[in-house]
């Protein structure tokens, strides 16, 4: 019965993910992506040196063909050509013939004869590891050309991987421990028997669930990649925080028994993509920073000098994760993560309980659309404005100042207490009428806050019974991400869009809207 339970709580969860995600994405040309990235030059000269690797790969992969790998058969006069197109117009010795030697022991492709996922899977695998031994082979200089993070692999097809529910085919993931977990997941990979040119709502809702889960457990996510292998193709999908796009790598398998030399450039073409992706290091491929050795650690916020005033910081920040903690290190653990609904899109935080030079406090980490306030930027009004009742601010800043349309931002915050509700059901002691007396008192301490606020031309636009916080008699308003300024108000908003780098006008169009993914910012919150 719970396994019944089970499952019908992971198809209603996957058609809800396909229903709010699916209408916002769309396929996207790889320049595209690589743009976003700033990466076209890099990954123009690693395809150009590293032209022959791919193409040696390509002659050592299978043809699918009837839903079965098979051996393909490629004649001499196809190899030729290839070495002929590959050596066309550059002296460099890169000739396919070479680089296959570094293949000639490698253990022969397992999955011919093999059908459907399985084979499929089997072969992205000896793929990873074709790659592998190629990268091996390289000279030391080279290899600093290519970086081939040390990676773990995981087929799941059969089980759960560890440390969640999710049976995804193939994972790739950091050396984090021994086994791999859920948790130290790069990158995800998802396979079905056939090509999909629109993929099915149960298998979009399929790697948006994995996906998901994914935003919720690694607090260092810019985006999160899934390699999507449907039949001989293969795919890129990247679900930002906003939207997901997919890449068309093109074919990674032949379809023909006896491919020609225009699908054996096709298909090197697409592992030259699928290996340049994996080769970027974590901080340019999905996270903010380098996690590839730890997720949970030392964290430090280190500011970035100002680049017009080297006396002065920047509000941007560079993290770094070390194993030893320092005077100025925080210490990021999952179980001391409060635990916060992460919607499907739009706005997101993860917050944690920490100590700071011996004190409690809170860390944020936030995504906020650019074309809304910063969180920090509302907490510098409410300080110039001496609005009390309101959280200090021991340090914040923004750690990327755009990311598909989001900013991700620091706060490091005063541990006021918790929210009133859990206050109340500490003291399990009290009678109704002294519960009521703080409940009173709260609210009315919550009132004047708002209304000193509103009057300084600040509105929250986001109260709820979790921002009202309460610690030895002190009420605290918290949370102000979603608040606006005020029309015509007196908050010098030309200072702080200078100081956090927001477009002024454009943060004041945007924010008269109403937006539930984004926030809801309509007096009616007050």
């Amino acid at each position: 019965n719970h396994a019944v339970a089970a499952a019908m709580d992971r198809v209603d969860r996957r058609n809800q993910l396909c229903r709010e995600l699916k209408g916002y994405g769309g396929t996207i040309k790889l320049q595209t992506l690589l743009s976003e990235l700033k990466l076209e030059s890099e990954y123009k000269t690693f395809k150009h040196r590293f032209r022959g690797i791919f193409a040696a790969i390509a002659f050592r992969a299978i043809a699918y063909v009837k839903r079965t790998a098979i051996q393909p058969i490629i004649t001499n006069d196809v190899r030729k050509a290839v070495e002929a197109e590959l050596t066309r117009n550059t002296d460099a010795d890169d000739s396919v013939h070479a680089h296959l030697k570094c293949f000639d022991s490698f253990e022969a492709l397992t999955c011919f004869g093999m059908k459907h996922e399985p084979a499929l899977v089997r072969y992205f695998d000896k793929l990873l590891g074709m790659a592998k031994r190629a990268f091996n082979q390289l000279p030391s200089h080279e290899r600093k050309t290519w970086l081939m993070p040390s990676y773990q692999y995981g087929d799941n097809q059969t089980k759960a991987v560890a440390g969640s529910s999710h049976k995804v085919d193939y994972t790739i993931h950091f050396r984090h421990s021994q086994r791999p977990t859920f948790g130290n997941i790069h990158v995800l990979v998802e396979a079905k028997s056939e090509p999909k040119g629109v993929i099915s709502d149960a298998d979009f809702g399929q790697i948006a669930d994995y996906g998901h889960s994914l935003w919720a457990c690694q607090p260092t996510r810019l985006f999160v990649p899934v390699l999507f292998i449907h039949g001989a193709k293969l795919s890129l999908v990247v679900f930002t925080r906003d939207k997901w796009h997919r890449v068309d790598f093109g074919t990674f398998a032949f379809t023909d028994e006896e491919p020609d030399d225009e699908s054996v450039g096709a298909l090197s073409c697409a592992i030259s993509q699928l290996l340049y992706f994996l080769s970027l290091p974590p901080q340019n491929f999905g996270h903010f920073c380098d996690v590839s050795r730890r997720i949970w650690g030392e964290y430090e916020f280190v500011r970035q000098r100002d680049s017009t005033d080297e006396d002065q910081d920047s509000v941007l920040v560079d993290v770094n994760i070390s194993k030893d903690p320092t005077d100025s290190s925080i210490t990021i653990a999952k179980e001391c993560r409060i635990e916060q609904t992460i919607n499907s899109r739009g706005r997101m935080a993860h917050i944690f309980r920490v100590e700071h030079r011996g004190e409690r406090a809170i860390l944020k980490l936030l995504w906020t659309p650019v074309d809304r306030l910063p969180e920090s930027a509302v907490y510098d009004a409410l300080k110039a404005a001496n609005i009390q009742k309101t959280p200090s601010i021991i340090d914040s800043g923004i750690i990327v100042k755009n990311s598909f349309g989001y900013r991700v931002e620091y706060m490091l915050i005063e541990d006021c207490g918790v929210p009133l509700v859990e206050y109340l059901q500490a003291q399990p002691t009290l009678g109704i009428a002294e519960r009521s007396n703080i409940a009173a008192y709260a609210m009315s301490q919550a009132v004047e806050c708002i209304y000193n606020a509103w009057s300084a031309g600040i509105l929250h636009c986001n109260i709820t019974a979790n921002n009202v916080v309460v610690e030895d008699g002190r009420v605290t308003i918290s949370d102000w991400g979603h608040a606006k300024f005020a029309e015509d108000g007196p908050v010098d908003v030309d200072a702080l869009a200078a100081k956090w780098l927001f477009n002024k006008n454009k943060v004041a169009g945007d924010e008269g809207s109403s937006n539930p993914i984004t926030g809801t910012l309509t007096p009616a919150f007050l």
